[in-house]
């Protein structure tokens, strides 16, 4: 998060009760936690966002600020920041006076819509891209159309497929995937000041009573076309920051990840991840038994509605018992 930006919203928004330090590393201000606050407990550091209230003993950083300020979900307000300072793929989706100049990643003009007329392209490589995305049945049945998928032409990913993460119409985040035998198969956003892959989520629906988490996009939207809510931290290890989105939830998480040592590995990290965030325990539901992941189950016609429902346990002693005897 651009410190500038968040000297600005402080001072746009509590420049009358609060103030800076005299070496304008830190805003003092009253705290959002306690009435009538005339001392101000509350304390943020300009150039990280992390604030504490040494008051009440709250702390967090300026997503969760931003959140209680604005009322509004912690995933709602990363989405939001992201979409306030920065543009990965050229559009500008908000206008603002004091926002920074944002960073373009990707030229639109270089950019080639995936749906149902590319079956039709000329273009090779758009054939390529649409025959990819239909041979692991990633377009809607139902409208015959992705979220969409973009095939880029030009630049650091020419060639490759662009995955959005796009939330209320506006792409806070992305993935390029390789089509062919380009090395590595993903690349992320990487110019100055981007957000990392370990900051986001895939969209899902907050408003639903469980998620999914999966390791991948792909797998993400697989599950998502057989109607079942689901999000991914993009490899198989949960950050703190994905960690903060998932316990503002609220709802029953269901871990994923994939059949292998490495899903293994993640879901243990994220159970010491949730001890230390004091958050509530959760359920582990990989793949069906024979798949490496969710998108090739999908593939092959797997009922994966039901597989969820049916197969969720919760972590618990039981379940790592019989995890170690596998």
């Amino acid at each position: 998060m651009s410190p500038q930006y968040i000297r600005d919203y402080l001072l746009e928004n509590f420049g009358d009760s609060g103030k800076l330090s005299a070496n304008n590393a830190e805003f003092i201000m009253p705290s959002l936690f306690i009435p009538d606050d005339w001392k101000r407990h509350l304390s943020i550091n300009i150039e990280t966002g992390l604030w504490q209230c040494f008051k009440s003993g709250k702390k967090g950083n300026f997503v969760g600020f931003y959140a209680e300020v604005e009322g509004i979900s912690y995933l709602k307000a990363q989405t939001d920041l992201i979409l306030k300072n920065f543009d990965f793929i050229g559009v500008e989706p908000i206008a603002e006076e004091k926002v920074p100049k944002k960073n373009a990643e990707i030229d639109p003009s270089s950019l080639t819509p995936i749906n149902i007329e590319s079956a039709y392209s000329e273009d090779a490589a758009v054939q390529n891209a649409w025959s990819f995305l239909f041979g692991r049945k990633l377009f809607n049945e139902e409208t015959f159309e992705s979220e969409p998928f973009y095939l880029c032409s030009e630049g650091r990913f020419a060639g490759r497929l662009i995955i959005p993460f796009a939330k209320d119409g506006s792409v806070y985040y992305f993935q390029a995937r390789a089509l062919g035998d380009q090395s590595p198969k993903y690349l992320n956003p990487a110019s100055e000041g981007a957000v990392r892959s370990s900051d986001v989520l895939y969209p899902f629906d907050e408003s639903q009573d469980y998620v999914v988490v999966c390791e991948g996009p792909l797998d993400a939207v697989a599950l998502l076309r057989q109607r079942i809510n689901a999000t991914c931290t993009i490899g198989s290890s949960c950050s703190k920051a994905q960690a903060e989105i998932l316990r503002d939830f609220g709802g029953k998480i269901i871990l994923g990840y994939d059949n292998d040592a490495a899903g293994q590995k993640g879901i243990r990290s994220f159970e010491r991840l949730r001890k230390e965030m004091r958050m509530t325990g959760f359920a582990v539901c990989p793949p069906p038994s024979g798949y490496k992941d969710w998108n090739e189950a999908h593939i092959d016609g797997e009922n994966l509605n039901s597989w969820v429902v049916n197969n969720s346990v919760p972590y618990d002693f039981e379940y790592q018992i019989k995890a170690g005897l596998n």
